[in-house]
């Protein structure tokens, strides 16, 4: 008797697949026969789970969206001061770029192309809470001394996730540890790379 895979871990399998290939060739570069292919059923058979190519995008980023912006919320919620926000906002990026990796090179490559119709809006509004997060614990540490006061906020925080947006990409369990990743970050956003103080360049950040 043949076995049935129940419909919902199908349409898990269907959408893991259909990440993977967003990922690797881009949402447009990928056709809904590649994602047959990739997860061992008929294209036409995909159509009995997803009417069409862009409600897997929203299945995949719905869901990642979620999940990211409620790690952060926790993070930055359990207080402290704007170091220990920081390490814990740190960690959660970590986490949640590991855990979703696929969505997460999805939203850096579509958010500027396909990301731009109205129909994503939820993306940018989780994108911009996100931001709102980060730069709250910026400003106020340069309000209680602990960061400089003189550095735009949200240059910072842009700067912060285009370093911390590729960690999925060459961390190795096996090489690296969480820990060790967060402590470098910290050390170096918040120690910067100069053996000694550098001399006043009279070069200001662009505003964000």
């Amino acid at each position: 008797m043949a076995r049935h895979t129940p419909v919902g871990k199908r349409r898990r399998q269907i959408a893991e697949a259909a990440g993977e290939l967003f990922a690797e060739r881009g949402v447009q570069a990928t056709t809904v026969r590649d994602i047959g292919a990739r997860v061992g059923v008929l294209s036409g058979s995909l159509y009995h789970h997803f009417r069409t190519k862009q409600e897997i995008v929203h299945e995949l980023m719905h869901a990642y969206g979620e999940d990211l912006l409620a790690r952060y919320r926790a993070a930055e919620q359990e207080g402290g001061n704007s170091r220990a926000r920081l390490e814990r906002l740190f960690r959660a990026c970590v986490r949640a770029n590991l855990a979703h990796p696929n969505e997460t090179a999805v939203l850096i490559h579509e958010q500027d192309r396909l990301f731009r119709s109205e129909e994503f809006d939820y993306i940018h509004e989780i994108v911009a809470a996100v931001e709102v997060i980060f730069v709250a614990v910026i400003e106020e540490g340069a309000r209680s001394g602990e960061l400089r006061d003189d550095l735009d906020p949200a240059f910072l925080y842009r700067m912060m996730m285009d370093v911390m947006g590729a960690v999925q990409r060459w961390y190795d369990p096996e090489q690296h540890s969480e820990d060790a990743v967060v402590g470098a970050w910290l050390d170096v956003f918040l120690r910067g790379i100069a053996a000694e103080p550098p001399e006043a360049t009279g070069w200001e950040a662009p505003n964000a």
